[in-house]
Order: structure tokens, then sequence, then C-alpha cells
């Protein structure tokens, strides 16, 4: 999570304390979401999981860098 973040904020002023929120934020909700996944017994398609985790996080790693970046 770290690499996109530094990767999309290139052309920001972000500080290292900005562009680790965000990504420890995303990071602590992909690894929560599969730690729910293993607690249920892995039963649910993990492909599904995938698929809706993607189009939640699809374009929000930019909008919370610009937010941050006004």
């Amino acid at each position: 999570m770290k690499s996109i973040v530094e990767e999309r904020s290139i052309e920001t002023n972000l500080n290292e304390q900005q562009k680790n929120f965000i990504a420890y934020f995303y990071k602590y909700g992909f690894v929560g979401i599969m730690l729910d996944w293993i607690e249920k017994g892995m039963d649910e398609n993990y492909n599904e999981i995938v698929d809706d985790l993607e189009k939640t996080v699809h374009g929000t790693i930019d909008l919370s860098i610009k937010k941050l970046y006004r």
C-alpha cells in the first residue's frame, strides 16, 4: 500500500505522516476483511471478496490524497 500511495502522491506535498496514514488505513482494512474471511471458515468465495475490494477501493486512494493535500 505504501508504494501505491508514494506513486500516487508524487506531485503533492504530503508529508510522510500523511502518506503513512493513508497506507495504514487501507492496509488494515484489507487485513481486517481477510481475517474475517478466515475466521468464518473461508467458505465465502475469495474471488468475490477481491472483486468487492477492488470496486470499493477504486479511486479512493487518489481521493484520500487529494483531500489531505489541500
